[in-house]
């Protein structure tokens, strides 16, 4: 956790560049999409200490739940230290060295092969390094939360470039908008075109097939005299679909 005098680029990418010098250089750097991720700054950074840059769908942060887990744990351990009085960053230790619930192991210990000294008494032989072999159990805790998550959950089917689609939009109670498939971005993600011109980037859960339901209905009638002096009546009909609101009279 860091004090972020503000939440520009360079603030961000200077308290970065000082946990990769501490920890050394992850593979992937996933964020959400604010304006300090998004900027040409950050891409530039990206590609100089070559790490992947992928970003959550926006309006949809259960994409990045694990970082907005690890945000709502800080924001609750802050407040619970302030209003205690206590030192927020012994609350921050403690946490590091609290094993995780479905691993037998810490933050610290998982990250540094030992426990870190607390104010809490322990023996001296806890605090030796060990190797700490947690990746099945890891593994074991993601499959386990997944099924949970997935109990009532469904497989969308994947979009394809070029599907028309209705996109929900994060206005409240604005209606959905049409919009064609452009390219998948990530996994269950895509960017859509709008009929404005606009490029917006969407989860599929934000994305309906749209389905295109002609109707004909009779819109007046005609009279027409032929020259058998007989009146022949004739139907002028007008179909329309529900979907693209376009005319056609046949």
């Amino acid at each position: 956790i860091d004090f972020l005098p503000d939440t520009k680029a360079t603030t961000v990418i200077k308290k970065l560049k000082a946990h990769f010098a501490r920890y050394g250089i992850p593979n992937t750097v996933v964020s959400d999409n604010g304006t300090q991720y998004a900027s040409q700054e950050f891409q530039r950074f990206s590609q100089l200490w070559e790490f992947e840059h992928k970003t959550s769908s926006p309006g949809y942060p259960q994409s990045n739940g694990k970082a907005e887990s690890a945000v709502k744990t800080a924001k609750r351990l802050l407040h619970k230290a302030k209003a205690s009085g206590q030192d927020p960053y012994l609350a921050l230790l403690d946490h590091r060295n609290t094993p995780t619930q479905g691993l037998e192991s810490s933050p610290a210990q998982r990250l540094l092969n030992r426990r870190t000294r607390s104010l809490l008494p322990a023996k001296n032989s806890l605090l030796q390094p060990k190797v700490i072999q947690a990746d099945q159990a890891l593994v074991n805790n993601q499959q386990r939360q997944c099924a949970y998550y997935n109990r009532s959950a469904r497989d969308l089917d994947a979009l394809r470039p070029g599907d028309t689609v209705r996109v929900q939009s994060f206005e409240p109670h604005a209606k959905w908008k049409l919009g064609k498939v452009k390219r998948p971005v990530d996994s269950r993600s895509y960017e859509v075109e709008m009929d404005s011109g606009a490029v917006l980037r969407r989860n599929r859960r934000h994305l309906r097939r749209a389905h295109f339901v002609h109707q004909t209905e009779v819109v007046d009638i005609e009279t027409v005299n032929t020259p058998e002096t007989h009146t022949d009546t004739h139907l002028r009909r007008k179909t329309y679909s529900h979907e693209n609101n376009c005319n056609v009279f046949i």
